[in-house]
């Protein structure tokens, strides 16, 4: 019995071992018949002939690039239809006809098979002289880039007279040199010779513009003494009488308000940030400037839009770049503003940058790997604010309370002429509340949101700070941020 029920089921699996490659074939063959296989070789020849005119043609008539991706689309969708079609119908003397329709002899007739040769060899020549012409298009318009974009950025340049009084000129120019080194004496000598180019010539609009620029740069990175940044605001103000047309003026009035000293004045220092744009569309500062107030007011979307413009007009720009990193890890982006962070070589990543990078890691829960990465960096700098700061928070998610306490006094004694001390107060309050010291908490972020740092996403979005929701005190100051917030969105 078993043995006839194995010879019956080896006879059914040869019949059908056999009965396949037959039906295969004779299903081939029907393709075959039916031109199948030469209406796909001609839709593709045709759709790549297709691809290389729109390729060639939508860069001359100035077309979106997304009506190539629109034709590419439509052609994947036709590929399938055009193969049914010819499967189901054939094109005969007297017209298209139900492939059942027609005789035999038609298919594969080798007149048949002539017209499909000489319609692909007719596709493929014209798709070559279409691809030789494109080729030839490429190398005309590498000569003519090699001239055009200088004439191109050559008209976007600000005009603007220098001065006609040669020895006002030379002193200009030795400011520019002296101005470009950064340095706290070398910015000192830049600031010397603005003046005494100014002095000969007081209509010297771009002298009052670079002295503007330099008082500033001694402000910020130098002398945090509040009368060189009314010297810039001063400066970039006569700037702006003698040529209404300058943009960096409002940079540097931009920075006046974005400062300690007028307790960061978000809208007046967005508006002439946003003046500075309006006026020179390229000024790659200005965007990473305006992107700067927009992240602490909690604009995240639109800081994101400005600091990667930014960037494309100056690839360089290691601000713009941290601006991002910090904007991603407010969002709660964490491993990609890491990724941010790791762009910006270590000689252009300063301590509050080195702050973020290591709150990355914590928020990440790689809290060995942060307190590694700020053992370093303390080694340098063991009485840094911003880094101080984050160790608190580190230290007191650990539990390590006295020590925690005592990096909080580190902050404290070395903060008091910190610039941008809102960031500091925040992470102080990060870390009050990770130690359960709920009002101190409150009365931390109350200063951060009050000397600048107003931003409502981060302060209600933080998983650090849970154990605030449900204190008065912490919905009233959400309630008020978020007012504020709001008003800031219709800016």
């Amino acid at each position: 019995m078993v043995l006839v029920i194995l010879t019956n089921g080896f006879a059914q699996v040869s019949k059908i071992s056999i009965e396949e490659p037959l039906k295969l074939k004779k299903y081939i063959e029907e393709l075959k018949k039916r031109n199948v296989f030469k209406v796909a070789v001609t839709y593709g020849v045709a759709a790549w002939l297709l691809l290389q005119i729109a390729g060639t043609v939508v860069p001359i008539i100035d077309a979106p690039k997304w009506l190539l991706k629109v034709v590419l689309i439509l052609l994947i969708i036709g590929f399938p239809i055009s193969l049914i079609f010819a499967w189901a119908y054939e094109m005969t003397p007297q017209g298209i006809k139900k492939t059942n329709e027609v005789k035999k002899e038609v298919y594969g007739s080798k007149k048949m098979i002539n017209n499909y040769s000489k319609l692909i060899i007719f596709i493929l020549l014209l798709g070559l002289s279409v691809f030789l012409a494109k080729l030839l298009w490429k190398s005309e318009s590498i000569e003519v880039e090699a001239i055009v974009p200088v004439e191109k950025k050559a008209s976007k340049v600000k005009q603007v007279e220098l001065t006609s009084n040669l020895e006002a000129l030379d002193y200009y120019l030795k400011g520019e040199f002296h101005q470009k080194k950064e340095t706290s004496s070398e910015v000192d000598t830049a600031i010397v010779y603005y003046i005494k180019a100014i002095e000969l010539d007081p209509k010297f609009a771009k002298a009052y513009n670079n002295l503007a620029s330099a008082y500033m740069r001694k402000y910020l990175f130098h002398d945090p003494d509040t009368k060189w940044e009314e010297e810039a605001y001063s400066a970039a103000g006569k700037a702006l009488i003698i040529n209404p047309n300058l943009a960096n003026p409002h940079l540097i009035k931009g920075q006046f308000y974005w400062s300690e000293s007028h307790n960061f004045a978000h809208e007046e220092a967005f508006n002439e940030f946003v003046k500075a744009i309006e006026k020179d569309p390229e000024f790659s500062e200005a965007y990473d400037q305006l992107a700067l107030v927009q992240l602490h007011m909690g604009l995240f979307e639109e800081a994101l839009k400005n600091a990667y413009t930014s960037i494309e007009l100056d690839p360089g720009n290691f601000k713009a770049r941290q601006f991002i990193g910090e904007t991603l890890l407010f969002q709660g982006s964490y491993i990609v503003a890491l990724r941010e962070f790791d762009k910006i070589p270590e000689n252009f990543s300063n301590q509050h940058t080195q702050s973020l990078k290591v709150l990355n890691y914590f928020y990440l829960n790689q809290v060995e790997k942060a307190i590694e990465i700020l053992d370093d960096y303390l080694i340098n700098n063991p009485n840094s604010p911003n880094l101080n700061s984050v160790y608190t928070i580190v230290l007191a998610n650990e539990g390590r309370i006295m020590e925690a306490k005592e990096k909080r006094e580190i902050v404290l004694k070395n903060s008091k002429n910190f610039i941008h001390a809102h960031h500091i107060y925040y992470h102080l309050g990060v870390a009050a509340a990770l130690m359960n010291e709920k009002q101190e908490a409150i009365d931390w972020l109350e200063k951060a949101a009050e000397t600048g740092f107003p931003n409502y996403p981060l302060f209600s979005s933080d998983p650090n700070l849970i154990s605030l929701r449900g204190s008065e005190k912490y919905e009233e100051l959400l309630s008020k941020l978020k007012k504020k917030w709001e008003y800031f969105k219709t800016l």
